[in-house]
C-alpha cells in the first residue's frame, strides 16, 4: 500500500498527484480508439457473418463498437466475438462488395447474432459493424449514464450523480456525503462494483459515501432489483456498475481533462487521464488517472453552512496485455477525502438538541472560507485487482478475478477537541480500518442450441481493526463467505428466458470487550452462520420492433451484518444502537425477500420513446433504522439517536421515463418515481422511503452550420419537484425529531457546445441549479433536522480530448 493511514497520505499525495493532472494537459488532438471491453463486462456476442447469396463465410471483416470503441475481425470462418456490457447496440455491417446493413442487438447475456449481407457491386469499403449504446431491456430494470449524461454530473458525488437514473434517490448526511437508494433500499442492500470489483469499505454506514472516484467512470449503470444472483446475496435493492473505458489497444498516446467549477461552494476540481498504447507492443495497454477536488463552505438560501468543506484526492492506474485468446489486467485506485461535519449536528443537552432543531437556520453559521475544523471525516481507501481471461478452446470463456482492499476512516468529533489536552486534540477519536480480499471465477460457454450461460464460484474474506487509544463502534470481526452461481438463458425468436440460482455460505465471528454485571471486563466472542439462497428467473419478449417487454422475479435472503447487530457508540455526531443489544430482543435473523418487476419499453421511435417499470419487493425480517426518543445523553453530549428494528415489509412502486421529439431541433423529457414502503407487520407506512418525485425538461438543439468553431450546441431548461412524504408512521411528532419538510421545486437552466480551438474539440457546459434560490430541506437528508439544502448555484465544465501521439 502507498499509504498506511489517511492522516498519513496528504502530504505524499499532493506532491505527485499535480503532476499527473499538468502532465494531462498538454495540447493536441483527440482521444483514440479502444477495442478491449470495459472491465467487468463480459457478455459475448458472437457470430458469423456471411454472403447472403452463397452463404460463403466473409473473413476479415472489421468490428467496431462506436460506444465503447471496441474493434476486433472476422475469422477465416467468418465468426467474430465481442465482449460488451448490458445494453441495446445499433449493429451496422458492411463488407467490399456488399450493402451495408443495420440490426438492433439486445446483449443481456451471451448472444449470437449472424449477418447475411447482399452484394453490392458499387460498394467498396471494409466491413463494419458499428454500436450506439442505449437504454437497457433486460428481465430487470437498468439505466446507465454514459457521454453527454455523464459529463452533466462531473464533479459530483457519486451517489449524487447516480440520481439522474429514474427509480434512484440518495441518503445524504449533509452537502457532500451521498449513498445511494434504489426503490426505497440502501447501504447493505445495495453492490457497487468497483472496475468489476465488489466494493467492499464501510458501506454498511448510511452516513458513508462510496469510497469511488466518479472520474474513473466512462459509464454509470443501475441494475434495478434483486441481482443477487451473480453479484452476491446483498444486492436484495440492486447494483451499481462503475465501468472505466476499455484500455486503448489502437498505438499512440492520448490524454483527457476534465475541469469543474461551482459557484455556491467554490468547488475546483481537475481531473487527468493519460493512456498509451505501443505499436512494437500492441497486446500492451497502459493508462494513469488523477483527480483533485476541493469545495469550501456552502451557502443556503440566506447563510453559509459552517464546516461543510470537504476535499478529495484520488489516483488510479492499470495496466493490461491482451491477445485473442487470453489476456490480464492489473488496476489499483486510491481514493481519498476529508468531509466537514455540521456542528449544529452536535448539542450539549436535550433542550439544546430540540432548540436546534427548531431554528430556522443553524446557530453558528460563518462567511465563505475552505477551513475544516473538528468534527470532521477523514477517509482514504485502496484498491488492487487482477483480472484475467482465457478462452477454452470454442467451448467458452473462463474468467477470474481478485481483488485486495484496504479502508481507512478517522473520525474526530468535538468533545476530543474540548474536553482532552493538546496531544490528544490531534488524535482521532475513532480510527477504523477494514481489509477484505475478494476472489471470483466463472465460465461463460458459447451458444449452443439457444442456450448460454455461465457458472461459477466466489469468496470474500473480512476484518476490521481500530487504532489503539480510540473507540470502537462496532467490534471486532472476521466475515467469511463463500458462493457458488449458475445462469442460463434461451433465445429463441422474440423471446429471450433466463434462470439462475445461488448459494452463499457466511461466518460472522464477533469479539468486544465489555464488563459483567459485577463491574468484571471480559472478552465477549459470538459466531453466527448463515446459508443464504438466491434464485431468479426472468423473460423478455419482443412485442413489436419498438416494444419490449420484461418480467422479472426473485428470491434472496440476505445476512444481518455486523453494524446492524452490534453497533455501540457515537459516529459521524449521531448515536446508534444495534438490534441484538436492545433490551428483549432475540438475535437477529436473515431477510428473506421476494421481488417482481415488470418493465415496458418502447424504444427506436422517431419521437416518442419510454420506459416504465412496476415493481414489488416484500421483505420478511426487514431491517431499519428508527429514531430513538428521547435522544440518548453520554458524555460526549446529546445527539439525535438511532436504533436498528426488524419488522416485515412490503415496498411498490413504479418509475417512468419518456422522451417526446417535438421538432428536429426540440425534445421534451421527463420522469417520474413513485415508491411506498408499508410496515405489514404493524400495519402502518415505514420510515425514510423517497417521496413522489418529478422531472420534467426541454431540450433545443441549435442547427449546425457549415465551417463553424462551435458545434452540438444546445440549451436545456429543466424543472425538479419532490412532494412532501405524507406516508409515514401514525403519531410521527413521537417518532421522529421532526415532521417530514414541505415539498419543493427547483429550476435549472443548461446551455453547451463544443468548441474546436485548432485540433481541439473543448466540451463545455454551464449549468445553473436551484436558479431561484428556493429554501428547502430534503426528507432523505439526515441534516434536515439542523440545515437547509444548497442554494442557487452555477457550475461550469470543461472537457479537453488530446492526442499526444499516435502510431501507424
Amino acid at each position: 500500500m502507498l499509504f498506511r493511514a489517511p492522516g498519513h497520505s496528504w502530504s505524499r499525495l499532493t506532491r505527485w498527484l499535480p503532476g499527473v493532472v499538468l502532465l494531462c494537459t498538454l495540447p493536441l488532438g483527440q482521444l483514440a480508439a479502444q477495442s478491449a471491453a470495459p472491465s467487468g463486462c463480459s457478455l459475448l456476442l458472437s457470430g458469423r457473418v456471411q454472403d447472403h447469396e452463397s452463404r460463403g463465410a466473409l473473413a476479415g471483416a472489421t468490428v467496431v463498437v462506436l460506444e465503447t470503441q471496441q474493434a476486433t475481425q472476422t475469422e477465416p470462418d467468418g465468426h467474430y466475438h465481442l465482449d460488451l456490457c448490458p445494453g441495446v447496440y445499433h449493429v451496422q455491417v458492411s463488407f467490399v462488395g456488399f450493402t451495408p446493413e443495420t440490426v438492433e442487438v439486445r446483449v443481456v447475456g451471451a448472444v449470437l447474432r449472424d449477418f447475411q449481407l447482399h452484394p453490392d457491386a458499387i460498394a467498396l469499403k471494409g466491413a463494419v459493424i458499428e454500436g450506439q449504446h442505449i437504454d437497457v431491456p433486460t428481465p430487470q430494470a437498468t439505466g446507465n449514464l454514459s457521454g453527454q449524461a455523464l459529463q452533466q454530473t462531473r464533479g459530483q458525488a457519486l451517489g449524487e450523480a447516480l440520481q439522474k437514473i429514474s427509480g434512484v434517490t440518495a441518503i445524504q448526511t449533509g452537502p457532500s456525503i451521498f449513498k445511494p437508494m434504489i426503490h426505497g433500499l440502501h447501504s447493505n442492500r445495495v453492490t457497487i462494483l468497483n472496475n468489476g470489483v465488489r466494493q467492499e469499505g464501510q458501506q454498511w454506514g448510511q452516513e458513508h459515501g462510496p469510497e469511488i472516484d466518479p472520474f474513473i467512470a466512462s459509464q454509470l449503470t443501475v441494475v434495478k432489483g434483486a441481482a443477487s444472483v451473480r453479484y452476491g446475496s446483498d444486492a436484495i435493492g440492486g447494483v451499481v456498475l462503475v465501468q472505466p473505458k476499455a484500455l486503448r489497444d489502437s498505438a499512440g498516446t492520448g490524454a483527457e481533462l476534465n475541469l469543474v467549477g461551482m459557484s455556491n461552494n467554490g468547488l475546483g476540481a481537475a481531473s487527468g487521464t493519460l493512456e498509451g498504447n505501443v505499436r512494437q507492443l500492441s497486446a500492451l495497454s497502459w493508462r494513469v488517472q488523477g483527480t483533485v477536488k476541493r469545495a469550501g463552505t456552502m451557502r443556503a438560501p440566506g447563510y453559509y453552512l459552517r464546516n461543510s468543506g470537504f476535499e478529495e484526492y484520488d489516483f488510479s492506474a492499470a495496466v493490461g496485455w491482451r491477445k485473442a485468446n487470453y489476456g490480464l489486467e492489473v488496476f489499483y485506485s486510491q481514493f481519498n477525502t476529508k468531509l466537514g461535519i455540521l456542528p449544529a449536528a452536535h448539542a450539549e443537552s436535550p433542550s439544546d438538541l430540540y432548540a436546534a432543531i427548531a431554528r430556522r437556520r443553524p446557530l453558528e453559521t460563518s462567511g465563505f472560507n475552505y477551513a475544516i475544523n473538528r468534527a470532521y471525516q477523514q477517509i482514504s481507501h485502496d484498491l488492487l485487482k487482477a483480472t484475467g481471461f482465457v478462452r477454452t478452446g470454442t467451448a467458452g470463456k473462463l474468467t477470474a478475478t481478485l481483488g485486495q482492499q484496504t479502508d481507512y476512516r478517522d473520525e474526530y468529533d468535538l468533545y476530543s477537541a474540548r474536553n482532552a489536552d493538546r496531544a490528544a486534540r490531534n488524535r482521532p477519536a475513532l480510527s477504523y480500518s477494514n481489509r477484505t480480499t475478494t476472489g471470483e471465477l466463472f465460465w461463460e460457454h458459447r451458444p449452443l442450441g439457444g442456450f448460454t450461460g455461465s457458472v461459477g464460484v466466489a469468496g470474500t474474506y473480512q476484518f476490521n481493526r481500530y487504532a489503539d487509544g480510540t473507540r470502537g463502534f462496532i467490534p471486532f470481526y472476521n466475515n467469511t463467505i463463500a458462493g457458488a452461481f449458475a445462469i442460463e438463458r434461451w433465445t429463441r425468436n422474440r423471446w429471450q428466458l433466463e434462470a439462475g440460482i445461488r448459494a452463499d455460505y457466511r461466518t460472522l465471528e464477533t469479539r468486544r470487550g465489555t464488563r459483567d454485571t459485577l463491574g468484571v471486563y471480559y472478552v465477549d466472542r459470538r459466531e453466527f452462520t448463515y446459508l443464504t439462497p438466491a434464485a431468479s428467473l426472468g423473460a423478455i419478449f419482443d412485442a413489436t420492433p419498438h416494444l419490449t417487454l420484461s418480467l422479472t422475479s426473485s428470491l434472496t435472503q440476505r445476512a444481518p451484518a455486523a453494524n446492524e447487530r452490534f453497533s455501540d457508540g457515537v459516529h459521524n455526531a449521531q448515536y446508534e444502537l444495534g438490534y441484538d443489544l436492545v433490551p428483549g430482543n432475540e438475535a437477529l435473523g436473515p431477510e428473506t425477500a421476494y421481488h417482481t418487476g415488470l418493465t415496458a419499453s418502447w424504444h427506436d421511435n422517431p419521437r416518442l420513446n419510454g420506459e416504465l417499470t412496476l415493481y414489488q419487493t416484500t421483505i420478511d425480517g426487514y431491517i431499519y433504522q428508527r429514531p430513538i426518543l428521547p435522544p440518548v445523553i453520554n458524555i460526549r453530549g446529546t445527539l439525535v439517536s438511532w436504533q436498528y428494528q426488524r419488522t416485515n415489509a412490503v415496498l411498490r412502486g413504479l418509475d417512468l421515463g419518456a422522451t417526446y421529439r417535438l421538432a428536429p431541433q426540440w425534445e421534451v423529457g421527463g420522469k417520474a418515481s413513485i415508491v411506498r414502503g408499508r410496515d405489514t407487520q404493524e400495519d402502518e407506512w415505514l420510515f425514510f422511503m423517497p417521496a413522489d418525485r418529478a422531472e420534467l425538461s426541454v431540450r433545443y438543439a441549435v442547427p449546425e452550420r457549415p465551417a463553424t468553431r462551435l458545434t452540438g450546441r444546445y440549451v436545456q431548461l429543466g424543472s425538479y419537484a419532490v412532494a412532501r412524504q405524507t406516508r409515514v408512521p401514525a403519531d410521527y411528532t413521537a417518532k421522529d425529531y421532526a415532521l417530514p419538510p414541505a415539498g419543493y421545486v427547483l429550476l435549472g437552466l443548461e446551455a453547451g457546445a463544443t468548441v474546436h480551438w485548432g485540433r481541439l474539440p473543448l466540451n463545455i457546459s454551464l449549468a445553473g441549479s436551484n436558479l431561484l434560490n428556493q429554501r428547502y430541506r430534503d426528507y432523505l437528508n439526515r441534516y434536515r433536522y439542523f440545515a437547509d439544502e444548497m442554494g442557487r448555484n452555477v457550475t461550469l465544465r470543461v472537457q479537453v480530448p488530446f492526442e499526444l501521439s499516435r502510431q501507424h
